[in-house]
């Protein structure tokens, strides 16, 4: 409609109404424009927010894991230096205890983080939706090591639980798991490191303690095994920090 009345306009050599109805037409086009733009902007940042708002979940998830991992594999830790002791008769410990450290010392868990909504920023070219910098950057370093990860696959093919699994009977090393194994704290997570007491025949004990004590390769292995522990401790708690994970724990904590 405007059209034609700017064409009737013309024809009829009514500069007036011309330049009336140009700029009309004119803020009409910069308009839609514009509104096109605000539309945009406003999609933007709502994907922005929700990809925020997914990242931090995703990374408050991680900081929990990686407390778990942390916390369970000390306890991992403190039972292997026990049977270290146990072993070397720097400890006196009963053998059914010392049998409880020692199984305990080739426990293994699991966790991984949760990397969805960063790899899908990544494929999807929208990793720049992230304004601050110095956020992404960091986030772009937590996700490129595999640490958490890492940790529990080391743990699982460690020689030490390959050799400390193959010494035992089937029945015993259930029994021991059953008795003794792992303990669910909360979703997630679980421990080694609680009171245990473990029933079984004294002289089968006996007899499998004394086997342990005399497997000289086996002790070579716990301390290999004892000395992976502290190191993969010391990169855990470095990475909990420099990655600031116990920030995004406290905000589960007030949320």
């Amino acid at each position: 409609m405007i059209l034609q009345r700017l064409t009737a306009s013309l024809r009829k050599q009514d500069w007036f109404a011309v330049v009336i109805e140009t700029l009309i037409v004119v803020l009409g086009v910069f308009l839609g424009i514009q509104l096109g733009n605000w539309n945009a902007a406003r999609q933007t940042r709502d994907a922005a927010a929700q990809y925020e708002q997914r990242l931090r979940a995703d990374l408050r998830a991680d900081a929990a894991n990686y407390a778990f991992v942390r916390d369970y594999y000390r306890g991992v830790l403190k039972a292997a230096e026990t049977a270290h002791d146990g072993l070397e008769g720097k400890t006196a410990l009963s053998d059914a205890d010392l049998l409880v450290a020692a199984y305990r010392a080739s426990q293994y868990n699991w966790a991984e983080r949760h990397r969805a909504t960063f790899d899908e920023l990544v494929a999807s070219g929208n990793l720049e939706l992230i304004h601050d910098t110095q956020y992404r950057t960091r986030v772009a370093g937590y996700y490129a090591m595999d640490l958490l990860e890492s940790v529990s696959q080391s743990s699982f093919d460690s020689e030490y639980r390959r050799a400390f699994r193959m010494a035992l009977p089937p029945d015993l090393h259930s029994a021991l798991g059953d008795q003794c194994g792992d303990r669910q704290t909360g979703p997630g997570a679980y421990t080694i490191d609680y009171p245990c007491t473990f029933e079984w025949p004294a002289d089968k004990v006996a007899a499998e303690v004394a086997e342990l004590k005399a497997d000289t390769h086996l002790l070579a292995l716990l301390r290999l095994r004892i000395a992976n522990l502290k190191a993969r401790d010391f990169e855990l708690e470095s990475n909990f920090n420099y990655f600031g994970l116990a920030g995004f724990l406290s905000e589960e904590g007030a949320e």
